[in-house]
């Protein structure tokens, strides 16, 4: 008997609000499929969704983006009030990998948003 644990893999190719009473926390999004850019919104940062982490990964050679709720309500590399994180880089797209993970900020809850591929370029919107 496996005590194999599986992650829950879900491809979109449209814009997409998680819903954290539906998507599991670790569960990884993707592109496949997608002809156009799609944007992952994500759940508001609170105590309920505090340590909840998702990832998204870029599979069709389109961008993708991931962006909390509300502006100004996520962390990411030299931003403390960042709006978004994508992989938009040409030729930087595919394999591109990106984290969110809900934490407690300095007086809130944030979305800690990182870059988590090698040589891909994440962009951050402020």
């Amino acid at each position: 008997m496996s005590n194999r644990q599986r992650r829950r893999i879900v491809a979109k190719t449209a814009d997409y609000t998680i819903n954290p009473n539906s998507d599991d926390a670790g569960t990884l999004f993707t592109n496949a499929g997608a002809s156009g850019a799609v944007i992952f919104t994500l759940p508001a940062p609170s105590l309920r969704t505090l340590g909840d982490w998702y990832d998204f990964a870029a599979v069709a050679d389109q961008d993708i983006t991931v962006k909390p709720p509300t502006a100004d309500t996520a962390l990411a590399l030299n931003d403390l009030a960042a709006d978004s994180l994508a992989a938009s880089t040409s030729s930087q797209k595919i394999g591109s990998l990106l984290r969110a993970t809900c934490v407690k900020g300095a007086s809130t809850y944030q979305w800690l948003l990182q870059t988590l591929a090698n040589g891909a370029t994440g962009t951050v919107a402020t």
